[in-house]
């Protein structure tokens, strides 16, 4: 497995930042709208908001801080856990990494090519068979028709609807389509794999498979950010975590270290 000395971070996250006003009658002003529209259309690495401080009543009073001042890095190869309660920002994170909603404040830089399983049957066609979603799929996060068709029987293999495959999805169960969208993220040859709770169905045996193919890919110097309520599954995937509480780190390091005072 690579060591963190011998590549650059895969994830750098600086004073990462997500905020939300609360007030419903607020509106930005339409030169607001547009310095902010022009900034992400020249394809600045941030998408900054003003700060909630700068002419408001300050942030407790108007806004919603999803998460708040996170600084961290994921080294290639490495498995980062987050856990926390809910609400505590977790979720958000996952978002800001996936590229799904912009920083208000801070930066998020990924080195490579990402992909993630945030939710049950998400990018699916209900009407849509387990080939032909799984081609889909793949097509969503970056890969292309000729290199799923490649993969298609691992990926069939990998999540166990070889029997499955002419029945639309939407008659699987709701583990059989888990497992369908986490076989396609780890075939498609991403340098960064996101996965939100993916596990919470598996039973073991899929789960022993799930680990033996992570580890296989961090051995390639694949990086992962694995969100989980499960200690035991995060004890047994991860190599550090992270514990998110009211959108701010509370703790980092060994997963011992965490857990224990996490469970404290």
């Amino acid at each position: 497995m690579l060591t963190p000395s011998e590549q650059n971070p895969r994830v750098t996250a600086r004073s990462l930042s997500k905020w939300y006003w609360t007030e419903s009658s607020y509106r930005t002003s339409l030169q607001e709208s547009f310095k902010r529209a022009w900034r992400h259309w020249c394809g600045r690495s941030t998408f900054e908001e003003p700060l909630p401080t700068e002419g408001r009543q300050g942030p407790e009073k108007n806004t919603l801080w999803a998460v708040r001042d996170l600084t961290f890095e994921i080294q290639p190869g490495e498995c980062l856990g987050v856990i926390g309660s809910n609400g505590a920002g977790k979720s958000t994170l996952v978002r800001l990494l996936a590229r799904l909603t912009d920083p208000s404040a801070g930066e998020a830089i990924v080195q490579g090519k990402i992909a993630s399983v945030l939710e049950v049957g998400s990018g699916f066609h209900p009407d849509l068979t387990a080939p032909e979603n799984a081609l889909l799929n793949g097509v969503f996060l970056g890969m292309r028709r000729v290199e799923v068709e490649e993969r298609m029987e691992a990926i069939l293999n990998f999540s166990e609807l070889q029997d499955f495959k002419t029945m639309p999805v939407k008659k699987l169960s709701q583990g059989m389509q888990y497992r369908l969208a986490l076989a396609v993220a780890l075939h498609a040859n991403a340098d960064f794999l996101l996965l939100d709770e993916v596990l919470e169905v598996a039973d073991r045996e899929f789960e022993n498979k799930c680990w033996e193919r992570i580890q296989h890919q961090r051995e390639r110097g694949v990086s992962f950010l694995f969100v989980s309520h499960n200690l035991d599954q995060v004890k047994r995937f991860c190599s550090r975590l992270l514990w998110m509480d009211e959108g701010r780190i509370h703790l980092q390091g060994e997963p011992q270290e965490v857990l224990e005072a996490y469970t404290l």
